[in-house]
């Protein structure tokens, strides 16, 4: 392990345009230096780099990190990786030091099981090249299914031969442990005694990483009579499927440059798209998308697009896990290929250029999409149509945002033939009864109501951390006493004990609070945190073009180029707000209870000096002038 000053002293050798200028040509723009953004295309460069605070931002991608960061992402490095690379080009010594027994045994075992999986994917790649068997068998059915030979190198591929033990005899005679085999799932004990393959008798489609790291494995029976055509390695301490998609590792650079991710059901949908030059595809490998995987994709882009062959069953199964995709407020848009037809066997009869010009011009979004399909089954069924309006309304009423709503009810009010404003009512009241529902819940379980899915907390906790992220160790004046910004907003939250939820928001607010107690703030300690969601999410925060919020600034004109000049308005505002949102969070509970008749005589009385309290903090905005 690199111990945490060896850490302290690459961070603070490391020049990030010395670093970034051997991979990108930056040119001087004022303070900062200004390039072509190697993560995405782009003629304009919006690619900027602050040597002062240690950082790089893309606002036109939105990636954005320190020294370390842009080689684990332009690199594809590890933490460690990035690490040693800095040290070496730094000249510093890097002397690791020994870890704890839990954290060698952790770190070891998950080290076992890279090894073990980068040995596997070595002995069936090796099969598939040099083996007659392999050559017989598994090359010369990917090289039928159209696969070229630099596609099946650039994925990996491979072949398990026949016989049934061929890998663990190999792995067990090259010192690997009975162990590792089982955990990783490579191999299957029989009788406490024997192991055999797990994988036999099937080509094999490797599992990457994000970062290209081998994680598990697919393997597809050549065998007619093998019991199951498709089987997965099973979950380890480095595989959870629902944390991984199929090709994100070859795919993720393409998502940023065409906005837009395409997700198929399978391997060979993925392989076949990616060889007609269609790269920006990943596949949940026949499960349902779940909330990590969609979380996922949004770190390169906001619109996904599904793609569908004609089996309708298989869309309506989809429509769950594209309801999940609505709520997290991402676009969605639907590509259904013709009947008898799936992405492969599309991709493989028509040119790339036709392949590409279908993908364009069949993709509708997923509320129209739906509309039709559910519309078309009614028929004159009353029944059946007030059903597919209700799920219709529920489908919309999951979208965060209002004016995305609001277009798809003047869409849907001509498909289904109802009136906009009685869809936009209905809809409305479906919100309210998600969030009731989602409030009883929490209540019930001792939490806070959900509201909106803390949207408006989430915003205001993010303004405050920026405040203290960007002016923390600044002084404001109030009257003739003088006291630092951070004292200032921490000592404020602790007298109403407002505390921050959201993460990682809680984590910088925790670490900016021991850090100011110990007169240690220090930006850098943030940008260069080895936690990827916390030094992302704090470079995001100090980055020059960072504005407060869209609803914020239009509603407050307040942008962070002027807003030093109002320093200690700006940090009153973010006090302000957030404690309403507490206050108004509070009500709600309040009011939940009421409706549930779970309210007692207290409640009511504090319902009623919450509201005077909201009126008070409303009087005060108003005065402040913000």
């Amino acid at each position: 392990m690199i111990p945490k000053e060896t850490i302290d002293e690459i961070f603070e050798a490391a020049k990030i345009e010395e670093v970034i200028s051997d991979f990108v040509t930056l040119k001087k723009r004022g303070a900062n230096l200004l390039g072509l953004c190697p993560f995405h295309n782009e003629k304009t460069p919006s690619f900027t780099v602050s040597p002062s605070k240690g950082i790089y931002k893309c606002f036109g991608c939105g990636e954005g990190g320190n020294s370390v960061s842009f080689l684990m992402d332009k690199e594809h490095y590890s933490y460690p990786e990035a690490l040693k690379y800095l040290a070496r080009k730094y000249n510093i010594e890097i002397v690791e030091q020994a870890m704890t027994e839990e954290q060698v045994e952790r770190a070891s075992e998950k080290d076992s099981l890279y090894i073990i999986s980068k040995f596997a994917k070595d002995f069936f790649t090796n099969e598939l090249w040099e083996s007659e068997e392999g050559k017989t068998i598994g090359l010369n059915y990917f090289k039928e299914r159209g696969y070229s030979e630099e596609i099946i190198k650039k994925f990996e591929l491979g072949y398990s031969p026949k016989s049934k033990d061929a890998l663990s005899k190999k792995s067990i005679k090259n010192q690997y442990s009975k162990e590792s085999l089982l955990k990783s799932g490579l191999s299957i004990e029989i009788d406490k005694k024997a192991l055999i393959d797990r994988f036999r008798e099937r080509v094999i489609f490797p599992i990457h990483s994000f970062s290209g790291r081998i994680l598990g494995f697919g393997g597809r029976a050549l065998n007619p009579n093998a019991k199951a055509k498709y089987q997965n390695s099973p979950e380890s301490l480095i595989y959870n499927k629902s944390k991984i998609l199929y090709g994100i590792f070859f795919a993720k650079n393409a998502i940023s440059k065409n906005n837009n991710c395409f997700i198929v059901e399978g391997y060979t949908d993925v392989i076949s798209l990616y060889q007609k030059g269609v790269e920006n595809v990943v596949s949940a490998s026949g499960t349902a998308l779940s909330i990590d995987q969609i979380k996922l994709i949004s770190r390169f882009t906001n619109n996904i697009s599904i793609l569908f062959d004609g089996d309708s069953a298989g869309i309506k199964a989809s429509f769950r896990s594209v309801d999940l995709i609505l709520k997290e407020g991402m676009n969605v848009k639907v590509i259904p290929f013709p009947e008898n037809e799936d992405p492969d066997s599309f991709a493989k009869q028509n040119t790339s250029e036709d392949l590409k010009t279908f993908l364009e011009k069949n993709a509708i979004d997923f509320i129209t999409y739906k509309t039709k399909i559910l519309n078309a089954e009614s028929e004159e069924d009353p029944i059946k149509r007030v059903a597919i309006i209700k799920e219709i309304i529920r489908s919309i009423a999951l979208i965060p945002d209002y004016l995305t709503r609001t277009e798809y009810c003047k869409v849907c009010s001509k498909l289904l033939d109802v009136k906009e404003s009685v869809l936009l009512r209905d809809i409305d009241q479906e919100r309210k009864r998600i969030n009731l529902s989602e409030n009883v819940q929490r209540i019930e379980k001792g939490k806070p109501p959900n509201a909106e899915k803390n949207l408006k907390r989430k915003k205001y906790e993010e303004e405050i951390i920026r405040i203290l992220l960007n002016y923390g160790d600044k002084k404001i004046t109030f009257d003739n006493d003088t006291v630092l910004v951070y004292d200032f907003i921490i000592n404020e939250l602790e007298a109403d004990n407002i505390t921050i939820n959201n993460e990682p928001h809680n984590k910088i607010y925790s670490e900016i609070k021991r850090l100011s107690s110990l007169n240690k703030f220090n930006q850098s300690y943030f940008t260069s945190h080895r936690e990827n969601a916390i030094n992302k999410l704090s470079i995001d925060l100090l980055s020059n073009k960072h504005i407060i919020s869209e609803n914020w600034a239009s509603r407050h004109k307040i942008y962070t180029s002027v807003e030093s000049e109002n320093l200690k308005k700006t940090a009153e505002k973010s006090i302000l707000m957030l404690k309403a949102q507490h206050v108004e969070e509070e009500i709600t509970m309040i009011q939940a209870k009421i409706k549930s008749n779970s309210a007692k005589h207290e409640d009511i009385t504090l319902l009623n000096n919450l509201i005077k309290i909201k009126n008070k903090i409303s009087n005060l905005v108003g005065r402040t002038g913000f």
